[in-house]
């Protein structure tokens, strides 16, 4: 009964505060999210780094905040980091693209934890791979998994959500797993 209310309540703030957070940039900026995301599936960096830019220092915040939400909603972040590493330099790109996937991922990853682990734990138990599942639920391998670069954060936040991982545990493996990846994505974006 208590976990039918916290995912009630949990869902109740998740739109609260989406709705707020999408009013918002609505209010202060209402072509933003036509442009980015005409811009990013046009594949235009160049263009998108000039729509970014254009916020002068709130840049940073656009940028972060970009990260956060393709993160949350599964989306590839490497034109954002590429952006970042043209944009803010290469050690500035990298940690601000850093930040931005940390961020991201964990939010991904409580927003799986509360809505979906028990049903998803249910469906794996029934087929009998959550033993394999639970055999990988180790800071040591979500690091490496998270350090792969180029590699779809979803995915391995989606495995996560179903290890026995702690949240500290995984925002451990996270913290130092996507530095490696981060690094190798901003940097190739200057060459």
């Amino acid at each position: 009964m208590i976990d039918s209310y916290k995912k009630l309540i949990g869902t109740l703030l998740l739109l609260v505060l989406g709705t707020i957070c999408f009013i918002a940039v609505k209010i202060y900026c209402p072509e933003f999210y036509d442009m980015t995301i005409s811009l990013t599936l046009a594949g235009d960096v160049e263009g998108l780094s000039a729509y970014i830019s254009s916020f002068g220092y709130g840049a940073f915040a656009v940028s972060l905040f970009l990260l956060i939400l393709c993160n949350v909603f599964g989306i590839p972040t490497i034109p954002f980091l590429t952006i970042n590493g043209v944009l803010f330099g290469l050690l500035p790109g990298i940690i601000i693209s850093w930040i931005g996937e940390v961020i991201g991922i964990e939010i991904s990853f409580h927003i799986g934890r509360i809505f979906f682990r028990d049903e998803a734990r249910r469906i794996i138990e029934k087929k009998h791979m959550l033993r394999k599942v639970d055999k990988y639920s180790s800071v040591y391998a979500m690091a490496v998994a998270r350090a792969i670069p180029y590699s779809p954060n979803i995915l391995f936040t989606a495995a996560a959500v179903l290890t026995k991982l702690t949240t500290r545990q995984h925002l451990r493996a996270t913290l130092f797993g996507k530095i490696p990846s981060v690094v190798i994505e901003v940097h190739c974006s200057k060459r």
